[in-house]
């Protein structure tokens, strides 16, 4: 069987020496991007509960790491080789000076750079997870990615855009938007939206784009916080799949995605349908401790088996 590796970004917002070196540079910055409230352990035990095919999970963080990720190994859940820890300085390695970033999307364009991951590989923010077992095909069939969404016509889009832009010095940077860009850059009229769930991304397919044409790589990475400018990665690995003819399209799929309060019983539900295969929890930190802690302690009781004891202290 094929294994793929997975990929996590992380970081702890609270962390006192990260708040000091991102002040250094910008002091308003929207705090919910940089929280973290153990999302992180769902996001893993969900991985080794239903993932088979994952050969490696591979965390991205800034001279950081989850309390009781060690907890993982020693308590027996996963071998010692199973997650690993990636600091900025490595995957940055060849691009240093690009650091300090604190841009999730200029984090996301050098994933392709860690060494000795696998050709292809999952994709996941700390804060989605996988709510039912899962097949390699749900990703890749015949060596082709799986896509899941729906075209999209750019010139709408591209036109609020750059009205924007001339309208006003600051544009907020949309995820739409940066899909939009990402199709665009390879000479797509349209883009093939994507929603909130795990992710394949190709890294030779990257790694080669951005080999030849080095210019749009460094004009990427150049922002330490996200910007409008900026493409999404995962969106530039598929448009250059569909280009290739290396990917295979398919209809949206319902996930388990929590926004707000207002969808609270209908993601419990949808945690208990094998159905729906991937699930999110979106800014957690905004959700009323009530909420917060109902959530928390449904996760607990899905991932008990393969969460660190610490964790299950809270139930």
């Amino acid at each position: 069987m094929q294994n793929l590796d997975f990929v996590i970004t992380w970081v702890d917002g609270s962390d006192q020496k990260l708040q000091a070196k991102r002040n250094q540079y910008c002091k308003s910055v929207e705090t919910t991007r940089f929280a973290s409230d153990e999302e992180i352990y769902f996001c893993i035990a969900s991985i080794l509960k239903y993932v088979p095919y994952c050969r490696t999970i591979y965390l991205v963080t800034d001279q950081q790491q989850p309390t009781w990720l060690t907890e993982f190994v020693a308590q027996g859940i996963c071998t010692a080789d199973k997650i690993q820890v990636i600091d900025h300085q490595v995957l940055f390695d060849g691009y240093t000076q690009y650091l300090p970033t604190f841009n999730s999307l200029s984090l996301e364009t050098m994933l392709w750079n860690i060494p000795n991951i696998s050709s292809k590989f999952i994709y996941l923010n700390d804060d989605f997870f996988f709510n039912a077992p899962s097949k390699i095909e749900d990703f890749l069939v015949d060596n082709k990615v799986v896509i899941y969404g729906h075209w999209q016509k750019n010139i709408a889009k591209k036109f609020k855009y750059e009205i924007k832009k001339l309208l006003s010095k600051t544009v907020s940077a949309k995820y739409t938007v940066a899909q939009m860009l990402s199709a665009e850059m390879v000479g797509l009229s349209q883009y093939f939206e994507i929603h909130h769930r795990p992710h394949l991304i190709n890294k030779d397919l990257l790694r080669q784009f951005f080999k030849e044409n080095t210019h749009i790589l460094n004009e990427q990475i150049q922002f330490k916080f996200r910007h409008h400018q900026q493409f999404l990665p995962v969106g530039l690995s598929n448009h250059l799949a569909i280009q290739k003819d290396q990917a295979t399209l398919k209809n949206d799929l319902n996930i388990a995605y929590l926004k707000n309060q207002k969808g609270v019983e209908r993601w419990r539900n949808e945690l208990h349908d094998d159905s729906i295969k991937f699930g999110c929890v979106q800014s957690l930190d905004q959700l009323d401790i009530t909420y917060k802690r109902v959530i928390q302690q449904d996760l607990i009781k899905k991932f008990e088996d393969f969460l660190p004891s610490q964790i299950l202290e809270q139930k």
